[in-house]
């Protein structure tokens, strides 16, 4: 079974006072046989995802702000689409990835070249949901 997720306007959900920045990325997801079906508006699940980056972490990547958005972004269309293909996406509105810290990601530069992401807004991507297992596993 294959699913479509669309991305929509990121918005930088921050709190006063926070260390670093955080954003959330809206997405719909639906299966892709209902794309243009009657069904799919009924079927689409609506959920946001956040992810946020700490200040000392921010400061070693160096990224302009647009780059920026599209890395958080890049976390963030990742663990969506993992959590898609498992079956694990959460029924909760808000999904939160673990922050990006020095700790999580102790690498001084960051791992993503911006220049190669897309921008979220529109974007959609296809996920293949991972088929059960079919009889016994071996221990």
């Amino acid at each position: 079974m294959t699913f479509t997720i669309t991305f929509q306007e990121s918005e930088n959900v921050t709190n006063p006072g926070q260390d670093g920045v955080q954003y959330s990325f809206p997405f719909r997801v639906v299966d892709s046989a209902l794309v243009g079906a009657p069904e799919e508006k009924s079927q689409t699940q609506s959920r946001r995802i956040i992810v946020s980056i700490s200040r000392s972490r921010l400061a070693a990547w160096r990224l302009c702000h647009r780059d920026l958005v599209k890395v958080l972004f890049e976390y963030g269309k990742r663990h969506v689409a993992a959590l898609v293909k498992s079956n694990d996406l959460p029924t909760e509105h808000t999904i939160r990835f673990p922050a990006i810290t020095t700790i999580s990601h102790p690498d001084s530069s960051c791992p993503f070249d911006p220049a190669v992401i897309e921008d979220p807004a529109g974007l959609s991507v296809t996920v293949e949901r991972a088929k059960p297992q079919i009889g016994f596993s071996r221990s």
